[in-house]
């Protein structure tokens, strides 16, 4: 057994096993990176001193213990846990801590860590922080918090990074200590004003969206680089005149009355105007003088003439979702684009894309096509979304053989004979085609990711061979047994399907996790919680193992099966098919009494 199996196994012992419970390993073991997703129980994390481990990550784990003595790790990530404190942790050399997503975190006292330079503590329901007092500290995410004081702050001033969006009615005026602050997101605050920042000559990326403030303030801030002022509820960006360093501008979902402005910002590389309320801006051509403007998104302005566009040859990224656009012909000059995003757009001629050989990304979701022919000459195409058309050829895709990533759902198809020639491919979306064959995608050995509900699918044998699967979604099919699929390593979501059986294979349902995962191969001790269901369905073979195996039932409430059937969502029902008697119904919690 190779070392990342040996250390797996080890961890295996220490970390509970449970259905959704993983452990990788980042570039093996020797670099020192590792993650546990999914246990139930961490109650022992020293172990893992022996691994010389520099990152950390526990993932979707509950009842951990903090207690872990390292002087290796810099790096740890405690994510959506149910962690209460951290006073036993002992790491000196700790220089990045995640604790996002630990609601139950009590003590937020982080001065044991000497080193720490980020902190990252979002939605952790926090509303005082009065006890932060981490002076070099320089990154700092309280975002989705209930903050309201930020005066604790005033002694970290070496923050060069500040993330406090979605905490309402904050009071940012001691942010005026930070003056080392070069990056400050402050979305979704009901900020009342934001003259304080004119103090913050430092900054470079600023973010005060979804605020309905004053904006004048921000003429003072002539280093900005980046600049995001979605839905501030602006009719007048005069005021963004002197900002020329801008690179990067969001002024989307504001009620802007021209764009005059826009030709002094000779330095932009991006622009966001999505769902601009343009309707006294129709002619775009001030956009013709941003000769560095790279990434366009003119999303939701239907009224605007998007002719001057064809006259742009420099974009590298434009996106012209929901403008009700039928005729594109102007972006047939735009032979360098890359990456365009013509989604929602209903009826619309595709016939101009033949000349931008140059795509990369290409999405033509929901836009009433059924003819694909004009996408033969795409041959640089690695990612392709044609969700919710009216497809049923694919054919004309025979060129794009650098395709990565391919969306083809909602459609008509069923003849995918054309995809066993994209080596390249690792994630295909399928579903919702009704009656497609998949039994070509058996030669697509490097996906990683395969979406097949809804496709009225009777076997998925052909699937077999895809050992680098890792989740696979056969959901909402007719499929009757998986054991074609016994030895994929992969995450299953087999939910609503008519029977999931077979006579090898373990597979093991939680039902506080909707039955909807199965993992391979887990333990010996198959435990299905019966607490919760009202009845469940089993096979003749399941019955003859469960009444061979009741009297080894480890409790009333637990039930170990080797093969269980038809575990649905929202009813779960125990068919008792015994040789030539009638099917039966009965509670499986009655049942239980014979298990002891």
């Amino acid at each position: 057994m190779d070392q990342v199996n040996l250390t797996k196994e080890k961890i295996s012992k220490q970390a509970e096993y449970t259905s959704n419970m993983t452990i990788k390993f980042k570039n093996k073991v020797k670099n020192g990176e590792l993650q546990i997703q999914g246990s139930r129980k961490l109650t022992n994390l020293e172990f893992l001193k022996d691994f010389n481990l520099h990152k950390l990550e526990l993932i979707n784990c509950t009842n951990i213990i903090p207690k872990l003595t390292s002087s290796s790790i810099k790096e740890l990530k405690i994510k959506n846990s149910d962690l209460r404190n951290i006073d036993s942790f002992q790491l000196e050399n700790l220089e990045n801590l995640d604790v996002s997503r630990s609601y139950q975190l009590k003590n937020f006292s982080f001065e044991r860590f000497k080193q720490l330079k980020q902190l990252n503590v979002l939605n952790t329901q926090r509303t005082d922080i009065s006890n932060l007092q981490l002076p070099q500290l320089k990154t700092l995410n309280l975002s989705g918090n209930r903050i309201r004081d930020l005066s604790a702050l005033s002694n970290t001033v070496n923050m060069e990074e500040l993330n406090v969006s979605f905490n309402e009615n904050i009071d940012i005026n001691p942010l005026k200590w930070l003056k080392k602050l070069a990056k400050l997101e402050m979305s979704m605050c009901k900020l009342q004003s934001i003259n304080v920042l004119e103090q913050l000559t430092n900054l470079v990326e600023l973010d005060v969206s979804n605020n309905f403030i004053d904006l004048s303030s921000l003429k003072y801030l002539v280093n900005l680089k980046k600049l995001n002022i979605f839905n501030t509820n602006t009719r007048n960006i005069d005021i963004l005149q002197p900002l020329n360093k801008l690179e990067e501008l969001d002024i989307s979902n504001n009620n802007i009355i021209e764009l005059n402005v826009l030709k002094y910002l000779v330095n932009l590389t991006k622009l966001q105007l999505m769902s601009g309320l343009l309707t006294k801006v129709q002619n775009i051509e001030i956009l013709l003088q941003l000769d560095h403007l790279k990434e366009l998104d003119l999303s939701m302005n239907p009224d605007i003439d998007f002719q001057p566009l064809k006259k742009m040859d420099q974009l590298r990224k434009l996106t012209l979702r929901y403008n009700e656009l039928g005729d594109i012909s102007f972006l047939s000059a735009l032979i360098h684009i890359e990456h365009l995003n013509l989604s929602d757009n209903k009826n619309i001629d595709i016939t101009p894309l033949q000349y931008l050989v140059n795509l990369v990304n290409l999405d033509i979701s929901c836009c009433g096509i059924s003819d694909i022919s004009s996408l033969q000459t795409l041959v640089n195409l690695e990612v392709l979304e044609m969700y919710a058309n009216s497809i049923s050829n694919i054919h004309h895709l025979q060129n794009s053989t650098k395709l990565v990533d391919l969306g083809v759902r909602y459609n008509n198809i069923i003849d995918v004979s054309i995809l066993k020639q994209f080596k390249c491919l690792k994630v295909l979306r399928l579903c919702e085609n009704k009656g497609v064959d998949i039994t070509p995608l058996q030669h697509l050995t490097q996906l990683t990711y395969l979406s097949l509900s809804k496709c009225d699918l009777n076997e998925i044998s052909a699937l077999r061979s895809l050992a680098s699967l890792e989740y696979l979604d056969a959901s909402k099919n007719n499929i009757i047994y998986f054991y074609p699929i016994r030895d994929l390593d992969a995450e299953v979501d087999v939910a609503d399907n008519l029977i999931v059986e077979s006579s090898d294979y373990f597979t093991f349902f939680d039902v506080q996790d909707k039955s909807k995962m199965i993992k391979r191969r887990p333990t010996e001790q198959q435990i299905v919680l019966a607490g919760k269901m009202k009845t469940v369905d089993f096979s003749t073979q399941c019955i003859q193992d469960l009444y061979n195996r009741r009297k080894n039932c480890i409790s009333k409430k637990y039930l170990v099966a080797k093969t269980i059937v038809q575990l649905q969502q929202k009813q779960f029902e125990i068919l008792l098919s015994l040789t030539n008697k009638a099917v039966q119904q009965f509670s499986l919690l009655d049942k239980h009494k014979e298990c002891q």
